[in-house]
């Protein structure tokens, strides 16, 4: 192969390599700064995305908390279990306050024990009418122990007479009723036994409820068995709101907590809310809720009517309740 004629060979001179050298650097730097400006949009929308998260944090905290000395006498308590996945009890409260500043008394209460693993709920209605004795006070209706000792002393009366460490605490007032049922767009029920109050009448039967009309299916006591009825009806409630919320799709779940903290009071934090709340997303409402009321029977004495609890009964409920079976063994009904 000949030599080519160093005229026709390509001339290299300093300008044309700064020039080249120049060309590369700005090009190199443009990429940089493409890159730092995708660096900065991703940080702020982390940051943004942060502040949103704290937000909505704080305002269910701030929704759902319990003024702090009534908080830290709660917390005395109150009994956390040892590992995050093993079963609790919680305490529910539902307080006929009715306005701010009004302690009330505790007109519902409900122990509700939760396995997460299975997942599995049971709800154990006790009669507000229970004799105990209360110490300072000598015996009492069990719902006199909210009256005099707040949420601390509701724990307390309710941990003593069924046996159980109590891990949390929620509330609920009567307005709090028909904010829940509202917030989840109404729910559904079967009323097992027509309802009147105030006018209104619920037939039996399927039924749609909003607000107003869940507070009077879940007050009301003009039947028959009175009270006794009264709290199979709250119970069918609580099923009827725990199964449209554990229906919402994991995305839902945030928002509606932040609605439904403006219905409650409890010990719980917002994260550790929606924790619980995931945590028992899959239960089957129908076939691991179970449900019943604590065995008594009408009691006087000094002129006063009572529930007597009946303690053979009540500590065989509680052995089957702790064990995570139906509170009642249905093959010897």
């Amino acid at each position: 192969m000949g030599q080519q004629d160093p005229a026709e060979l390509p001339r290299y001179s300093r300008d044309s390599g700064s020039q080249r050298y120049s060309a590369a650097r700005k090009k190199g730097n443009a990429k940089k700064k493409a890159v730092l400006a995708v660096v900065i949009v991703v940080v702020a929308l982390l940051a943004v995305a942060g502040i949103a998260v704290a937000s909505f944090l704080n305002r269910v905290n701030n929704n759902i908390a319990i003024d702090q000395q009534s908080l830290e006498e709660l917390k005395e308590q109150l009994v956390a279990p040892q590992q995050p996945d093993e079963p609790y009890y919680t305490l529910l409260i539902g307080s006929d306050s009715r306005e701010s500043g009004d302690s009330g008394r505790s007109d519902t209460i409900i122990l509700m024990r939760v396995d997460p693993k299975v997942p599995q709920v049971t709800l154990l209605s006790i009669p507000r009418d229970t004799e105990i004795q209360l110490e300072g006070y000598g015996t009492q209706k069990i719902n006199a122990a909210y009256t005099f000792g707040g949420q601390a002393g509701a724990v307390k009366a309710v941990s003593e007479l069924c046996g159980v460490p109590i891990a949390h605490y929620i509330e609920i007032d009567f307005e709090g009723v028909i904010n829940l049922v509202d917030v989840l767009g109404g729910v559904t029920v079967n009323i097992p036994v027509e309802v009147n109050l105030n006018g209104v009448t619920i037939p039996a039967g399927e039924q749609f409820l909003d607000g107003e009309k869940a507070l009077i299916f879940s007050r009301c006591r003009t039947f028959p068995t009175g009270d006794y009825q009264r709290v199979i009806n709250q119970r069918i409630l609580i099923q009827a709101v725990a199964k449209e919320v554990l229906s919402a799709s994991p995305t839902e779940i945030p928002a509606l907590i932040e609605k439904l903290s403006e219905c409650v009071a409890t010990d719980v934090s917002a994260t550790d809310a929606i924790a619980m709340v995931m945590a028992v997303r899959g239960l089957d409402t129908e076939n691991n809720m179970f449900m019943a009321t604590a065995p008594s029977y009408t009691n006087f004495h000094d002129e006063v009517s009572y529930v007597a609890i009946q303690e053979p009964e009540f500590s065989t409920m509680l052995e089957r309740i702790d064990q995570g079976l139906p509170p009642v063994d249905q093959s010897t009904q």
